[in-house]
């Protein structure tokens, strides 16, 4: 395929793409309909010779007729190739659809992640990396139940340094892909099973068949002895009853089999198609035009999986046959088919289920690359972050802006911050700026840390495992306050910050300690930064308290920054801009003068 150069702007693509699909999509129904004329021809011309033949007896009716029922199943197979083609025709157009509209944020896909968001998550919940309106959104381009999950675990946590290398190494070249990239996601899009029955599958594999089932295996050669029965009885040679019991010991060997290949058959309903689905796939990731170390390693891990998976979903297809009566009738008892698919999904077993996790494996990862490499291409203007290794934290960025705002809307700022015990405070008044930042350079290190690009002009930073606090919230059920929450969140944090083995925390504290009295709320917030000081974690504080900035301005370990508005003609302007030092405007009074407040009044 040809590689689209990265300098083209993404929406000319997709635009692009969409145009060609709604052609091909109109071709192919054409196409579809003339098949479909042409199979009710050679219908109705089947229904004529068979009547002339019936009526005449001539032969070379017959010979027409034979030929008319060859011409009616190839117009079938040839009507069910176009119908695949209109439809995936129908799948690129979805995908085009979705990226024009998520490079204007707005997200169609119902899918949000939701069902991966955990409550005590160090910082999904604060970041927004779940939800209508969040990352997960925004990134997301899976199709598999497998690959949804998979983006999910990315997302929420970071990947060794090595890992991460070699996902900016892969998604650089995924990226430049993009025909093969909607390929996938528009096959994945034909088979509607593509994400479900994997489980009862895999459930299956660890299910031992009983000794006695797996030795009464080999009655399934005893239709041979019945064919000879049925063929000497037909020639008079020998009477019917052998050929009678023959058949009843057909029934009482399915009988052995009953409950066994009812409660496979109800568990994995469409699981054929299910693993069909899978294959096509797993064959698209074997031929994959991508040579980066990353991807390297996960293609040498599913050679042969595509044969193999196509047949054991065929082998559960054949096995849903005995589902119609007149096939059981007339085929599946004769040739006893239960047990021979039976047998051959437990050689399948045995053959290959020690490799269907790293199988499904690749194909997870497959997706979540897919996801972060679509992101990249859909914005050629984001970098790719510098990740370097360092015993402390270190980050340093330039024209920092938040990916979930749109660019026309988005106020990029510039910030820098090294060293283990170190804390940003963020002083600034009400709707200033202040949770948005923290928020921004959070989601920043959470895509950098998945391998993704980030939303800036340049971006580096260290390793770290990321924790916020900013949307404590009480609890009826654990009948809690806001402020005890917050507590039991900080304690978490603290407990974090005490693991020394593990990567150092970068934390993103709003408004801490907001649920008591302004005096409690300095001392312990003083006495937080304090002993996050002496512990493996540095981070950022916003806050309202202009003394607690005042007494970071003699600590050595924290650093002012601030968010400022101005009143102009009676309105507040804010520029979002980050500025050293302690903020020393503030405008509560002029919000609540604004919504008819007035301060000024005194009680008599």
């Amino acid at each position: 395929m040809n590689k689209i150069n990265r300098s083209e702007h993404p929406e000319i693509y997709f635009k692009e793409a969409l145009l060609k699909a709604q052609e091909e999509e109109k071709k192919a129904q054409k196409t579809f309909n003339l098949l479909a004329i042409l199979r009710l021809l050679s219908f109705l011309s089947i229904v004529a010779f068979a009547w002339l033949w019936n009526n005449t007896g001539a032969g070379t009716w017959g010979l027409v007729l034979a030929a008319l029922v060859l011409v009616f199943f190839y117009l079938m197979r040839r009507q069910q190739i176009f119908r695949r083609l209109r439809d995936y025709q129908r799948n690129i157009q979805i995908i085009n659809e979705d990226e024009l509209q998520r490079l204007s944020f707005r997200f169609t896909r119902k899918e949000n992640g939701s069902e991966y968001q955990k409550k005590d998550h160090p910082y999904a919940s604060d970041l927004d990396i779940f939800g209508d309106y969040s990352l997960y959104k925004l990134l997301n381009r899976t199709r598999t139940a497998a690959g949804s999950r998979r983006l999910s675990g990315w997302l929420k946590a970071p990947a060794a340094l090595e890992e991460i290398l070699m996902r900016q190494e892969a998604s650089a070249e995924f990226s430049t892909r993009p025909d093969w990239r909607q390929n996938w996601e528009a096959i994945a899009l034909l088979h509607k099973n593509a994400d479900q029955q994997i489980g009862a599958f895999q459930v299956w594999l660890h299910e031992t068949l009983p000794q006695e089932l797996v030795s009464s295996l080999k009655w399934r050669f005893w239709p041979v002895v019945t064919l000879v029965l049925a063929i000497l009885a037909g020639f008079n040679l020998l009477p019917v009853w052998p050929l009678a019991l023959s058949l009843l010991w057909h029934l009482l060997i399915l009988k052995r089999y009953q409950l066994l290949i009812q409660t496979l058959t109800s568990k994995t309903t469409a699981l054929g198609q299910t693993l069909v689905a899978y294959a096509e796939l797993l064959e698209q990731a074997d031929g994959a035009p991508c040579n980066s170390r990353w991807w390297k390693e996960r293609k040498s891990k599913i050679s042969g999986s595509h044969d193999a998976l196509l047949k054991a979903g065929k082998l559960f297809d054949k096995l849903d046959f005995r589902n119609n009566p007149y096939f059981a009738i007339f085929v599946g008892i004769p040739t006893l088919w239960d047990l021979h698919c039976l047998a051959g999904l437990e050689s399948w077993k045995t053959t290959h289920a020690a490799h269907l996790q790293q199988w499904l494996d690749v194909l997870a990862d497959t997706e979540a690359m897919n996801s972060i490499a679509g992101f990249r291409f859909a914005n050629p203007a984001y970098t790719i972050p510098q990740i370097t290794w360092d015993n402390g934290i270190s980050i340093e960025t330039k024209d920092l802006g938040h990916p979930l705002i749109r660019p026309e809307k988005r106020i990029s700022n510039t910030f820098q911050m090294n060293g283990l015990g170190q804390t940003v405070l963020i002083t600034g008044s009400n709707m200033s700026g202040k949770s948005t930042f923290l928020r921004t350079v959070g989601l920043n290190i959470v895509l950098a840390q998945t391998g993704a690009v980030v939303c800036a002009s340049s971006f580096s930073c260290s390793p770290a495992r990321v924790f916020s606090s900013m949307r404590t919230q009480d609890s009826l059920e654990e009948s809690t306050s806001s402020f005890y929450a917050e507590l039991k969140r900080l304690r978490q944090l603290l407990e974090l910050s005490d693991e020394n083995e593990k990567l150092p925390v970068f934390y993103l504290l709003d408004e801490i300690l907001k649920g008591t009295n302004s005096a409690d709320r300095h001392r312990g917030a003083e006495a937080l930064i304090r002993q996050l000081h002496s512990k493996r974690s540095a981070g950022m504080v916003s806050t309202h308290d202009l003394e607690l900035g005042e007494w970071g301005a003699h600590a050595d370990f924290v650093h002012n920054f601030h968010f400022r508005s101005d009143v102009e003609d009676g309105q507040l302007k804010f520029d979002y801009k980050l500025y050293d030092g302690i903020c020393r405007s503030f405008n509560a009074s002029e919000l609540m003068r604004m919504m008819g407040i007035d301060i000024d009044m005194q009680n008599k």
